[in-house]
């Protein structure tokens, strides 16, 4: 689980969770975000491009981001110096700008393990950003196009896919209701299934969000 704690005396949002965890933050509209990574340093930030601007501060491993896309809500990735990335998924709002600061969990664990989950994590988030900019990531996603039915009062279309070690899916849903639409991960797991990234959970009326489902790809087992 995560936690999102808020420091009113610094006014910094408190990120705490697992490198393999995509945390939720807030962030403003017209001035940058400091992003920091608690007693680590930034190496790198990614996600699609034109969403947000990064400007890295060599001095003290943090990061100043801005949204440039107007969206309601952007996704991004943040990678420290020892190669741990969080997803953010990030709220724009037209609130003043404060802090936000990631905390890693300190959980006690085999190294191997570690590693290996760190490896396949990696591996999942490349997936994840072919899909979302395939022009930037080396690999090649297919266009399909192809209304998949989901729920009711819902247009759930595949966009794209891609084939690697893991299998990659793009989805665009879009709210056709007259109701808010709260999208909840947990229902878009199916057998094989091992990463679900809803760029937007909550959607309005007509509103519309990209969303990524990763497979094991059984012939790359």
């Amino acid at each position: 689980m995560l936690m999102l704690l808020s420091l009113d005396i610094s006014a910094a949002q408190l990120l705490q969770g697992d490198p393999d965890e995509t945390l939720h933050a807030t962030a403003s509209r017209a001035e940058p975000t400091l992003v920091r990574v608690e007693s680590r340093h930034i190496a790198r930030v990614y996600g699609a491009e034109g969403d947000f601007t990064a400007v890295p501060d060599s001095e003290t491993g943090a990061a100043y981001i801005k949204p440039m896309a107007d969206k309601s809500h952007i996704s991004l990735f943040i990678t420290d110096e020892s190669k741990h990335t969080w997803k953010l998924l990030l709220s724009i709002t037209d609130k003043p700008a404060d802090t936000i600061i990631i905390k890693p969990k300190n959980k006690p664990g085999k190294a191997v393990e570690a590693g290996l989950d760190m490896e396949r994590n990696r591996a999942i988030k490349h997936v994840i950003l072919a899909l979302e900019s395939p022009q930037n990531s080396g690999m090649e996603a297919r266009a399909v196009n192809r209304v998949v039915p989901l729920w009711n009062d819902v247009m759930f279309v595949l966009t794209s896919t891609l084939d690697g070690r893991y299998t990659g899916e793009k989805y665009r849903i879009t709210n056709t209701s007259s109701q808010q639409l709260v999208i909840d991960e947990r229902e878009l797991y199916r057998a094989g299934v091992v990463a679900v990234s809803v760029e937007q959970p909550v959607l309005n009326p007509g509103e519309v969000s990209d969303v990524f489902i990763i497979l094991e790809n059984p012939h790359e087992q």
